[in-house]
């Protein structure tokens, strides 16, 4: 295993403008993460957990947020200085994200199908026969039974935990380096919580 972290944050800054008064929410944040390892933050509720993964992720909510400062450096390339559209090739493809709520994370209007290949269509350059593959295929790996009937369930039509691990199998479908679960089973009950978290090790060890 490579001794160079796979990704490494060196004083992250993301400043909050409300009306005049700028307060940096993630202020001066330096951490190393490497390869098949986890690493937690921990801290009070808007102390600037998710506000950190948002910043690595580059989809801050803008306003009130200003761009961030500092490095976020992913195989040695400051994701803070790179375009929109190489972020995109990164974002969902090499760095995958699971958000805390799944119901406002899967959109309610398109079936789970049409999501998870919108994903294979965009960054495995999948369609077709191979793209309805790898969906059931990403459907399975998490868990979910009979996934070949799931594809043309709608999010309303699952419970919280059949969400949770449709989130998972989206963000896994690419074979991320890295994946940021933003407190993905804050929403669950405890007996799903154990299962979704057993589930994320499995596929991590994988």
């Amino acid at each position: 295993m490579s001794k160079e972290p796979i990704l490494s944050v060196k004083n992250l800054v993301t400043p909050l403008q409300i009306g005049k008064e700028i307060y940096n929410v993630v202020d001066g944040l330096s951490f190393d993460l490497h390869l098949g390892k986890t690493l937690a933050l921990v801290g009070e509720s808007g102390c600037g957990k998710s506000l950190t993964a948002l910043s690595i992720m580059r989809i801050l909510p803008s306003p009130p947020c200003l761009p961030s400062r500092g490095q976020v450096l992913y195989k040695g390339e400051n994701l803070l200085d790179i375009s929109e559209s190489a972020m995109r090739d990164i974002r969902g493809a090499r760095i995958g994200m699971i958000f805390q709520d799944p119901t406002t994370s899967l959109n309610p209007v398109y079936s789970i199908g049409s999501q998870l290949l919108e994903v294979a269509n965009l960054h495995l350059g999948l369609y077709g026969d191979e793209a309805l593959a790898r969906a059931v295929k990403s459907l399975e790996e998490v868990g979910i039974p009979q996934p070949e009937e799931r594809l043309y369930d709608y999010p309303h039509q699952l419970s919280g935990g059949m969400r949770q691990r449709v989130m998972i199998a989206m963000a896994l479908m690419c074979e991320p380096d890295i994946l940021i679960a933003d407190e993905p089973t804050t929403a669950l009950d405890v007996t799903i919580q154990a299962q979704v978290l057993e589930l994320m090790r499995d596929l991590q060890a994988k």
